[in-house]
């Protein structure tokens, strides 16, 4: 179907996802949960363009529990942020996407806005802006300085512009639609009315790339371990791991920032950090929107390289029979003794590695469950597959030697 000259797929696409501009969707946000869920609803219906949609109110009110009212509400800010943009109107109207970098009012809610607005014009701050102010300061969007006669703000227009900045993310298609009946996680998420939850959750679509992280960047996002030697066989140190803590970026955390400080581990820390950021991950967490998979990485440093996968609890079936086997292998190559020193001390998780590795480290990294069928995400799971069925064998053959180890002495 062709309006305004531009090809309006009706159907929608079945290649089982779509995108949005990772700056239109924070602008989106600023307008409040339901914008933003309106924003990603419509942004589903676009053609293959991804550019162009009729969805509109009734496609929010059936993917989502948001009322007709509400639907149009939301719409309606979407339009009058510039957002999007109308281009037919009518019964069943049109709508064309807007870049982040082209939508004037920008990621930020209503004070944050006038509080740019003065610092840039030079005048003086709004009353009630003093919060977003603050903010803004933690953020890293302005600073103060002090010219020895005065202090006053400085935007740093860099960092507001890169909010913005055109970034395609993939989203699959059951985000909005739910899969095999399941509650779409967008309504899931919608019925938490945790606007933060849905924030993360994209920004974590926005940075996943399966073939080289196995999920999100451990060094945005990861759960550590502690490790100790446990035993020693031929060209193998058994290694074992126990939870430590989990740990995030301050980039991740950014954007959540609020400028108030509280004490926090004998220290202190912006408070967002415990009251919103780490309440959002445990959202999606339990929504089961994000899953963590262990990694066996060759150093704890932030260039070194996954082994294997290690799935503890979660992960794809070869990744959990991989740790099965790593455990497996590993308690048959240490002393009843240290296995039970292992287990009375909390090193549950088990592997053998050779000798040479001296700086082996066990993290999870955080793995989206809904996943676009990419030529990307294909090509990490036959790599996965691969990887997998390779030190499979490798344990097995491992844990072979060990038992005619131990029938020898």
């Amino acid at each position: 179907m062709i309006f305004y000259g531009v090809s309006v797929d009706t159907n929608n696409k079945l290649d089982g996802f779509f995108s949005i501009d990772r700056g239109a969707f924070r602008c989106a946000a600023a307008g409040g949960l339901n914008s933003a869920i309106a924003h990603l609803v419509i942004a589903r219906g676009t053609g293959r363009d991804n550019h162009v949609t009729q969805w509109s109110v009734h496609a929010i009110e059936e993917r989502t529990g948001i009322s007709r009212p509400n639907a149009a509400k939301a719409i309606k800010d979407l339009l009058d942020r510039g957002v999007w943009k109308r281009i037919r109107e009518g019964q069943h109207p049109i709508y064309e996407a807007v870049s982040g970098n082209q939508i004037s009012c920008g990621p930020f809610v209503a004070a944050e806005q006038a509080a740019i607005e003065a610092i840039r014009a030079g005048a003086s701050i709004p009353y009630g802006c003093a919060e977003a102010v603050t903010a803004l300061k933690a953020r890293g969007l302005i600073r103060e300085v002090d010219d020895g006669r005065r202090k006053e703000f400085k935007l740093d227009d860099k960092a507001i512009a890169a909010l913005c900045e055109p970034f395609t993310i993939w989203i699959p298609n059951t985000v909005v639609d739910g899969a095999a009946g399941e509650v779409p996680p967008v309504e899931l998420v919608r019925q938490t009315r945790s606007l933060p939850a849905l924030r993360l959750l994209i920004e974590l679509y926005g940075v996943q790339f399966l073939p080289n992280f196995g999920g999100v960047p451990r060094d945005l996002l990861k759960t550590v371990f502690d490790r100790a030697k446990i035993g020693e066989q031929g060209s193998f140190v058994v290694w074992g791991f126990k939870v430590k803590h989990t740990e995030a970026s301050h980039e991740l955390g950014r954007p959540f920032l609020s400028g108030r400080r509280t004490a926090i581990e004998g220290g202190t820390k912006d408070a967002a950090w415990q009251e919103v950021f780490w309440p959002a991950v445990s959202v999606i967490e339990e929504l089961g929107l994000v899953e963590r998979v262990g990694m066996l990485v060759d150093g704890d440093d932030p260039e070194a390289e996954v082994i294997h996968p290690y799935g503890i609890r979660m992960g794809e079936p070869s990744e959990r029979e991989l740790a099965d086997a790593a455990q497996t292998t590993a308690a048959a190559m240490v002393t009843e003794g240290q296995f039970e020193w292992a287990a009375t001390q909390g090193y549950d998780y088990l592997v053998p590695v050779r000798r040479h590795i001296a700086n082996v480290t066990l993290v999870e990294v955080f793995r989206l469950k809904y996943r676009p069928h990419t030529a990307a995400t294909a090509a990490w799971h036959a790599q996965m597959q691969e990887t997998t069925a390779e030190y499979i064998a490798r344990y097995r053959a491992l844990l072979g030697d060990a038992a005619v180890g131990r029938r020898a002495a």
